[in-house]
């Protein structure tokens, strides 16, 4: 890797589109995987991150950067002029006439005394794929700052640049006219500096367009037209703190085999040139009342307010975790085993202590429950390895029912959020499901997806507060949104508002349902009683974990669940598992529902001690733990539940 690739991008895309005599695809993707050294990940560690800077100003712009997110929108593929004729101003010019390029980035300047001119019968338009992402919702500081060490471990700390025209070091939300050029816009063709947005105006094409509009609401009784509107459209509104990197969100544009591989919710992280262009905003028109000028400028925000990443390559991040940031192809078992042992040593004891600080740091904020800390940590271990037709397999939802008002849910959510590197606690009232946004919603005139609290990053712990739920009536809105949360709680699977149908998303999320009785969301996986030792004031003051055993135990927790896969489960353990469900089935009356639970938490009972095999001593802990659960449950008149 040079300095070149890093610092000016755009001059490396240049310099290669010259010599494949003006092919679009002229090996860029496969020249920067080589010299960015793709499959290693200390090289990948050497491309500045957006997501580790405070404000996100200090980058170079035009430089080489990466970007982890969570795509919280997919636009339709979009036209653009890619490629240009550049000629001498002057009709007696001398100068040769040669073919740029404007992929990879926003606009392109002609050289001095010279103009760009479009391509005759449009050979210059192509295709690229845009997508709205954020960061990933919910990352926890320490997880922030892991990811920034590895960053600097690689050598890819980034220094804010000596000077720059577009550098504005304030975190002051900004004004449409502070950030946007009021000049009117320059022409393709008559211009030394020629934006390449969409190319419909231009070419007489739709740039996506999108289905036509039906109807002019969109969020509880408001239409979203403008990007200040929309403002950064975070999925949690309070992680909204502009100017700050980790509060960045950007459009990302895709190229060639690229186009269309981002879904919903995925999260990635892009590497690909930082463009910043204020001066080309897309501002609608509020005399003419066109609607397309409206979804325009919604979609096309200043690059000030919402920079633009053209990705050179795309990675995807599946329950993504900063102590481990490796690809999955180059996370192989030789890695995992020295990643392992280089952390923990003599895996008995060292790994043993990590758990028993992670059951500690739960435990000590459900008020001394170790029955309820024991399930809580296995929840934050289990994810599917597989599905069986449209159940998925490994994956469980929790319910700590009877929850005291001495403890307090918020703080278990923060307790629980320094385990893993995403966690979001929301309160479900009846007044938050009226008037919060729940799921996304298609905002039809902006052509836009509204983010909402549910649109999460796959692996996030999910803890939902009940505990302040109390009578009230819930308006259509509140239904629905109760509906949602249920839909993402038991079937993994995300509802966003398509007005006249609900489009469903497969999203893994682990779900806690914190609730004074059982819970309002029907068919919980495990319902927990709680029972809060004597000692629960003197719990929840007592001394805070140590810090090397707190990160011993996010260690843990990143190398379980890193790599899913099936539990090895030996004859005679499946023979005493058949025989123990049959014996509570009789004497508990449970449901036949819960034998997959059973085989969920065996699995995450054995990876909690980094165990891929059920023993017999693991499977009558298991037993033991269950046992417990159903006595209090039928102690609780809860068994149906």
């Amino acid at each position: 890797m040079t300095t070149q690739e890093l610092s000016n991008p755009l001059a490396v895309i240049e310099t290669l589109f010259a010599n494949a005599n003006g092919k679009l695809e002229f090996g860029e993707r496969e020249y920067f995987h080589k010299m960015l050294g793709l499959d290693n990940e200390e090289g990948l560690a050497k491309i500045p991150c957006l997501n580790d800077v405070e404000l996100a100003e200090s980058v170079p712009p035009f430089s080489l950067v990466r970007y982890r997110c969570l795509v919280q929108d997919v636009f339709e593929p979009e036209f653009y002029a890619a490629v240009f004729k550049e000629v001498d101003a002057a009709a007696d010019g001398t100068g040769a006439p040669r073919l740029v390029t404007s992929k990879y980035r926003e606009c392109i300047e002609a050289g001095p005394g010279r103009v760009l001119q479009e391509l005759e019968n449009h050979q210059g338009l192509s295709q690229r794929g845009a997508c709205y992402c954020v960061p990933m919702p919910g990352e926890k500081a320490w997880a922030r700052s892991a990811a920034a060490q590895w960053t600097s471990a690689g050598g890819g700390a980034l220094q804010p640049p000596a000077a720059s025209p577009v550098t504005r070091a304030t975190t002051a939300k900004r004004g449409r006219d502070d950030d946007v050029s009021m000049e009117p816009q320059e022409e393709v063709v008559k211009g030394q500096r020629v934006a390449a947005p969409p190319a419909a105006a231009a070419a007489g094409y739709n740039s996506g367009g999108g289905a036509a509009p039906l109807a002019v609401g969109s969020v509880i009784g408001q239409s979203l037209k403008t990007a200040e509107d929309f403002g950064l459209n975070f999925p949690i509104p309070s992680e909204e703190r502009r100017g700050h990197g980790a509060s960045t969100a950007c459009i990302v544009k895709l190229y060639d085999a690229d186009i269309d591989i981002l879904r919903l919710c995925d999260s990635i992280e892009v590497i690909g040139v930082l463009c910043v262009n204020p001066g080309i905003a897309s501002l609608a028109d509020a005399s003419t009342g066109k609607m397309e000028d409206d979804w325009r400028d919604a979609r096309q925000p200043s690059t000030a307010l919402v920079p633009r990443i053209h990705a050179l390559t795309v990675r995807r991040l599946p329950f993504h975790t900063p102590l481990l940031p490796y690809t999955p192809d180059w996370l192989s078992e030789e890695r995992l085993a020295s990643a392992f042992q280089r952390q923990f040593g003599a895996p008995g004891a060292a790994m043993l202590t990590a758990r028993n600080a992670a059951g500690e740091q739960l435990a000590k904020y459900l008020g001394g429950d170790v029955l309820a800390a024991e399930y809580f940590l296995m929840l934050l271990v289990s994810r599917s390895f597989a599905k069986h037709g449209e159940k998925s397999l490994g994956t469980w939802s929790l319910n700590c029912a009877g929850w005291p008002k001495s403890l307090d849910a918020s703080a278990l959510a923060q307790a629980s959020g320094e385990l893993v590197p995403r966690a979001v606690n929301l309160e479900i009232t009846s007044d938050s499901l009226n008037t919060k946004r729940w799921r996304p919603r298609k905002d039809f005139v902006a052509n836009r997806l509204v983010a909402s609290q549910l649109q999460l990053a796959a692996g996030t712990l999910l803890v939902l507060d009940e505990t302040k739920m109390a009578e009230g009536q819930l308006t259509q809105e509140g239904v629905k949104a109760l509906l949602s949360i249920g839909m993402l709680v038991t079937e993994n699977k995300l509802a966003c508002d398509f007005q006249s149908y609900d489009v469903k998303v497969p999203l893994e999320v682990s779900s806690v349902i914190l609730s004074e009785c059982k819970s309002i969301v029907k068919d919980i996986d495990v319902l927990v009683p709680m029972r809060t030792q004597s000692t629960a004031a003197a719990a929840a003051t007592a001394s805070a974990v140590a810090p090397e055993a707190l990160d011993a135990a996010r260690w843990l927790l990143a190398l379980v669940t890193r790599s899913p896969r099936a539990l090895k489960i030996p004859d005679e353990v499946m023979h005493l598992f058949a025989e123990d469900f049959a014996a509570a089935r009789q004497e508990f009356k449970v449901k036949p529902e819960l034998a997959h639970t059973w085989m969920a938490l065996a699995r995450a009972r054995c990876l909690t001690f980094g165990e891929d095999e059920l023993s017999l001593q693991r499977w009558r802990e298991v037993m033991e733990l269950e046992r417990g659960r159903l006595v209090r449950c039928r102690e609780d008149n809860m068994l149906d539940a």
